[in-house]
């Protein structure tokens, strides 16, 4: 709608002025509804986080627990089984019960090698030392830098690999114990 008005000041020019209004009832409600939707996407927005930062607790808490449950079937297995697996192989045995040890201990070993991911698994089956050694073989040392850093003998450190290839079933393998350690720290 438009109107037109005119006036004539005293003694001037005569001034016009024109005024149209239009209906915008329509776009008043369209940014009304606007701002409702914006509220409500930033409600959502505010549950969605909420939900996602307790949903990564819940999956913390279950690694965690996950973690634990490893740890403890790996220290049983440890504790409980492997040194009657070893006085078996240390005894004298027949050739057929020999055998059947070496089967056992090799299942055993299967059984557990999923279960070793990475080095904070391996504490169960490892010494504080050898931890440390297998760290320091990861990273590429040699055995005369291990000895230096930890202030050990070299003959200590070929010590410890050694042990370190028998209890990852390596001993007989030609396996490199650095390749390993670092495809299981992944």
């Amino acid at each position: 709608m438009i109107f037109a008005f005119s006036r004539t000041p005293r003694g001037g020019p005569p001034v016009r002025v024109i005024v149209s209004h239009e209906d915008i009832t329509a776009l008043k409600i369209t940014e009304a509804a606007l701002r409702q939707r914006e509220e409500e996407l930033k409600d959502r927005k505010q549950r969605l986080e909420e939900t996602n930062i307790a949903l990564k607790v819940l999956l913390k808490q279950r690694e965690n627990d996950k973690q634990e449950l490893e740890k403890r079937f790996l220290d049983n297995v440890k504790k409980l089984v492997l040194p009657y697996v070893a006085k078996l192989r240390s005894s004298p045995l027949k050739s057929r019960e020999r055998a059947l040890i070496d089967i056992i201990g090799d299942n055993l070993n299967d059984i557990i090698s999923p279960l070793l991911q990475n080095l904070t698994h391996i504490e169960a089956l490892l010494t504080p030392q050898e931890i440390s050694i297998a760290a320091l073989i990861r990273d590429g040392r040699t055995s005369k830098e291990i000895a230096d850093i930890l202030n050990v003998s070299e003959y200590t450190v070929n010590f410890h690999r050694k042990n370190l290839r028998r209890k990852f079933g390596l001993k007989s393998k030609p396996v490199n114990l650095r390749s390993y350690l670092m495809s299981i720290s992944k």
